[in-house]
């Protein structure tokens, strides 16, 4: 059995982050009538395989983060108050990585390029090392919130470096309007 590392990150319709919300990690097929599904998956804390909770909480950016066994189909369910008796249910998800350490990289960084309220084309760098190949996992935020690949933004390999295109232009500061901030994070 290899682990590897789910992280999800639960959002409203407007892509605020959720605190408190609980994610359920079920072998298939699961029962999700009611809360909690059945039956629970195994979860690590880690990738040498401690323990771990099943549900995991939603820290304050409603981020959380699970290792499981990654040659296993799971369904991931998704409680929050805000979405009262109709959680969110994601049958046959897979856990991304090989496990054993060196095979996933994290990285994150501003991206670079031109703010000038109409370039919406930026290279993904890592601190300050452009990336070179589209990640296994990607999270962008734009002003604080995370956008959704396809809609918020595209990637794409173009002349060797990975480029984010946005949607929307970020804005410069002007007077005393402050500029847009946008930041990516993701593994490789």
């Amino acid at each position: 059995m290899a682990i590897g590392r789910d992280d999800r990150y639960v959002t409203d319709a407007q892509g605020n982050a959720l605190s408190g919300a609980l994610v359920y990690y079920c072998t298939q097929p699961a029962s999700t009538a009611s809360l909690p599904p059945s039956p629970l998956a195994t979860v690590y804390s880690d990738i040498p395989g401690d323990a771990g909770v099943n549900p995991v909480t939603t820290d304050g950016f409603g981020h959380s983060v699970a290792y499981l066994n990654n040659s296993v189909l799971y369904t991931v369910v998704l409680s929050h108050p805000l979405f009262g008796a109709n959680p969110i249910v994601l049958p046959d998800q897979t856990i991304p990585g090989a496990g054993g350490g060196g095979a996933i990289t994290p990285f994150s960084g501003v991206p670079t390029g031109t703010v000038d309220g109409t370039n919406r084309v930026f290279t993904v760098v890592n601190g300050s090392t452009p990336l070179t190949s589209i990640p296994t996992q990607l999270f962008a935020t734009f002003n604080g919130s995370f956008l959704t690949l396809g809609l918020g933004y595209t990637l794409a390999v173009v002349s060797g470096q990975l480029k984010i295109t946005y949607a929307t232009a970020p804005q410069p500061a002007s007077g005393s309007i402050p500029g847009d901030n946008f930041f990516v994070q993701g593994l490789l």
